[in-house]
């Protein structure tokens, strides 16, 4: 198997490690995640509808569930908007900026290899 392969593979499952003491069992926790830390990175507002309009992920019903969980597992966090209270903005939490440096610096420490 090739060296870039088989980097993949343990990486995945040093990921898959990480994940699992953030408490993050399911790929579109994963997805999610994604969609809030790209637009937090971004500067980019990401409002609460947004997330619940991610249909590629899940069905809306479900996007709210996930948002839910990941809430309680104190990765994200939803604000109100200063602007327009009936707006809600979604925001990683400082446990999910950790998260997010960890698999990061996990990724970086497979770059070399």
């Amino acid at each position: 198997m090739s060296q870039i392969l088989s980097n993949y593979i343990h990486f995945s499952k040093s990921a898959q490690r990480v994940n699992k003491r953030y408490k993050i069992n399911d790929c579109k926790e994963l997805l999610v995640l994604e969609a809030v830390f790209g637009a937090y990175l971004d500067k980019v507002e990401f409002a609460v509808l947004d997330l619940i309009l991610l249909n590629e992920i899940a069905s809306q019903a479900t996007l709210h569930s996930i948002m839910k969980g990941l809430i309680s597992k104190k990765m994200i966090k939803t604000e109100v908007c200063k602007r327009d209270a009936r707006r809600k903005f979604v925001l990683p939490t400082k446990h999910g900026l950790t998260w997010l440096k960890d698999t990061a610096e996990l990724l970086h420490g497979f770059q070399g290899k």
